[in-house]
C-alpha cells in the first residue's frame, strides 16, 4: 500500500503542470454546464417566490395548450428541416466534390449566408416573401400562373416558409462538412468499383454513404440538436406569440416567453419546468441517434455492388 501511494505521489509531483491543465476545462463545465441545471432543476419545483410547490409547475407545463403547440411545432419544423436540409446539402457536397476548377470559390459561396446574422436573413426572406401580389416570389410565381401566397403571414404557410429560410442560411454549414468526408473516401475504392462495372449510383449506396457514416451521424444529431433549440428564426418572425396564429411558437420560444418576457407575466417556475423537459428531449433524441447508428465500422458495406451489375 505505502509502495503504491508512493508511486501515486511521485508521478503526481512529475505531472502536477497537466492536471493543472485538465482542471481549467473541467471547472468551465462545472460552472457553466452543470451548475445551471443543478440551479434550474431546483427552480422548477418552485414558484416566483422561492416557495417549494413539488410539481405543481409540471402540472401546468403539461395542460398548457401553448407548450403542447410548441412541442408540435418544434417537431414538425425539425423533420421538415432535416428532410431538406440533409438530403440537398449531401448532394451539393458531392457535385462540388466532382468539380474540378473553381471549388474554393463555391465554398466561399456556400459559406456566406453563416456570417450573415439569423435576424438581417429574417428581414431579407421578409422582403422576398412578402404577401402582396408584387411582392419577389410572389411575382415569380405569378410567371407560371401561381396565385399569390400568404407565406409568413398565413397560418398554413408560416412554418413552411421559416423552415426554407432557415434551410438556406444553415445549409453551407453542412455541405462543408459533408465535402469534407467525400475527400476522406479512398479514391482506390470507385476505381476498384468502376472496373466491376459499378454505376453512380452503386458507388454513392456501397462505397460514399458507408465510409462517411461518422460523418452522417456528426451531421444528423448536431442538425437535429439545433432544431430543436430553434427561437431567433421564429422570434424574429412571430415575436413572443409565435405569430400568425401560434403556429410559430417553439420550446425555446416558450421557454423565453415565461422566464425574460417583458410584455407578459413570467412564471420562472414554469420555465425552468419547460427547460428540463427539452432537455430530456434531446437527451433521448441524442440516446436513441447513438443506439441506432453505433455499429461496427466496416467501411464499404458487405453487400458487393457486382450483385446488382450482374
Amino acid at each position: 500500500m505505502n509502495t503504491t501511494s508512493g508511486r501515486f505521489i511521485k508521478t503526481l509531483r512529475r505531472e502536477w503542470s497537466w492536471y493543472i491543465f485538465i482542471l481549467i476545462p473541467v471547472f468551465g463545465v462545472i460552472m457553466f454546464n452543470f451548475y445551471p441545471l443543478v440551479q434550474t432543476i431546483v427552480m422548477s419545483f418552485r414558484n416566483n417566490r422561492g416557495v417549494f410547490i413539488g410539481t405543481v409547475n409540471y402540472g401546468i407545463l403539461f395542460t398548457d395548450h401553448f407548450f403542447s403547440s410548441s412541442i408540435k411545432n418544434t417537431v414538425y419544423m425539425g423533420i421538415l428541416g432535416i428532410l431538406l436540409n440533409l438530403p440537398f446539402a449531401f448532394i451539393l457536397a458531392v457535385m462540388l466534390n466532382r468539380i474540378k476548377v473553381g471549388q474554393p470559390f463555391f465554398k466561399v459561396l456556400f459559406l456566406l449566408p453563416l456570417i450573415m446574422s439569423i435576424v438581417s436573413v429574417s428581414y431579407i426572406f421578409k422582403f422576398i416573401f412578402s404577401p402582396e401580389p408584387g411582392g419577389i416570389m410572389n411575382y415569380f410565381l405569378g410567371l407560371f400562373g401561381i396565385p399569390p401566397q400568404k407565406w409568413f403571414a398565413s397560418v398554413s404557410q408560416s412554418r413552411e416558409s421559416v423552415v426554407l429560410m432557415s434551410v438556406w442560411k444553415g445549409i453551407g454549414y453542412n455541405v462543408i462538412l459533408f465535402f469534407a468526408g467525400l475527400q476522406s473516401v479512398p479514391a482506390e475504392y470507385y476505381e476498384a468499383a468502376s472496373i466491376d462495372g459499378a454505376n453512380e449510383a452503386h458507388k454513392i449506396f456501397h462505397i460514399t454513404l458507408p465510409c462517411m457514416k461518422n460523418t452522417l451521424t456528426f451531421v444528423y444529431i448536431t442538425t437535429s440538436i439545433n432544431l430543436l433549440k430553434r427561437f431567433t428564426d421564429v422570434y424574429s418572425i412571430g415575436r413572443e406569440l409565435g405569430d400568425p396564429g401560434g403556429t410559430l411558437m417553439t420550446i425555446i420560444l416558450y421557454i423565453y416567453r415565461n422566464s425574460f418576457s417583458t410584455t407578459f407575466y413570467r412564471d420562472l417556475g414554469v420555465g425552468a419546468s419547460a427547460s428540463i423537459v427539452l432537455f430530456i428531449l434531446i437527451l433521448c433524441l441524442t440516446a436513441v441517434n447513438f443506439a441506432l447508428t453505433e455499429r461496427p465500422d466496416t467501411g464499404v458495406a458487405k453487400k458487393r455492388w457486382r450483385r446488382n451489375v450482374l
